[in-house]
């Protein structure tokens, strides 16, 4: 544990910085890749390649959704931008879930086993899959560390699935926001995507918060029941127990 907390610690903090650079360098890093992307648009089948592009940073930790997201609505524009964000936003979360789904359910089986908290949250996350899916997708929270966490927890894919189609118009704000950034920056064209980028900003934190303190009090809700089944498990014979996985709970869709 020693030897993993100071990787741990740098991977967060590289995170941290890099996520910073895009907030304060977002239309710098915009413009530098635009001629780029414009070429990329000229060729016959170049919307396929921003469509591989999603896939790829929608495995954790990689990311970079909202610049290609942007690029797409500066350069496609905003119907055919925001087709494209949707479709490789959905083909590569999907992806990121099955990918957990199968490779790292023993990892999230065991923090289930060791720490009360994470088996509470899978208890939320199976009962309520649907709505709490749907509120932290709509937040702050990037989409694809939230897809690993539903899937090891144990959520339904059809729960998952519903929620990440009804929580792309997200989406499509960021590309209208790269449709915005093409027009004169003195027009009235530009001055309301500023506008409407600033109240979108301060939704989407009010929204962060509610998920935040929606999830917690589900948790602190629910903690007292996983600590009774556990102490029922304990008084089972030991010749009797089994081991519960995600894989014993059915999801029930509101």
């Amino acid at each position: 544990m020693n030897r993993i907390a100071p990787v741990t610690c740098v991977c967060l903090v590289t995170i941290i910085v890099l996520g910073c650079l895009f907030v304060f360098f977002h239309k710098q890093i915009v413009r530098t890749l635009q001629p780029a992307v414009e070429q990329i648009h000229d060729w016959k089948f170049g919307w396929l390649i921003p469509i591989a592009m999603f896939f790829v940073i929608s495995f954790p930790p990689l990311f970079g959704h909202e610049i290609l997201a942007i690029l797409c609505g500066l350069v496609w524009g905003a119907r055919v931008g925001f087709a494209i964000t949707a479709a490789g936003t959905f083909i590569g979360e999907v992806a990121n879930f099955y990918t957990f789904k199968h490779f790292c359910q023993a990892r999230g089986d065991k923090l289930q086993k060791d720490s009360i908290m994470c088996a509470a949250l899978c208890k939320v996350v199976r009962e309520r899959g649907f709505k709490v899916a749907l509120v932290a997708r709509y937040s702050a929270i990037p989409g694809h560390l939230t897809t690993a966490i539903f899937s090891v927890c144990g959520m339904g894919i059809v729960a998952f699935m519903l929620a990440a189609v009804l929580s792309l118009p997200k989406q499509f704000i960021t590309v209208y926001i790269g449709v915005m950034l093409e027009s004169d920056p003195n027009s009235s064209a530009a001055s309301t995507g500023r506008s409407i980028g600033d109240v979108i900003g301060a939704i989407t934190l009010l929204v962060t918060f509610a998920a935040m303190w929606y999830i917690n009090k589900a948790v602190n809700k629910v903690k007292p029941q996983v600590i009774q089944e556990r102490q029922k498990s304990r008084s089972v014979p030991p010749h009797t127990k089994r081991r519960l996985t995600a894989h014993d709970f059915t999801l029930q869709l509101p």
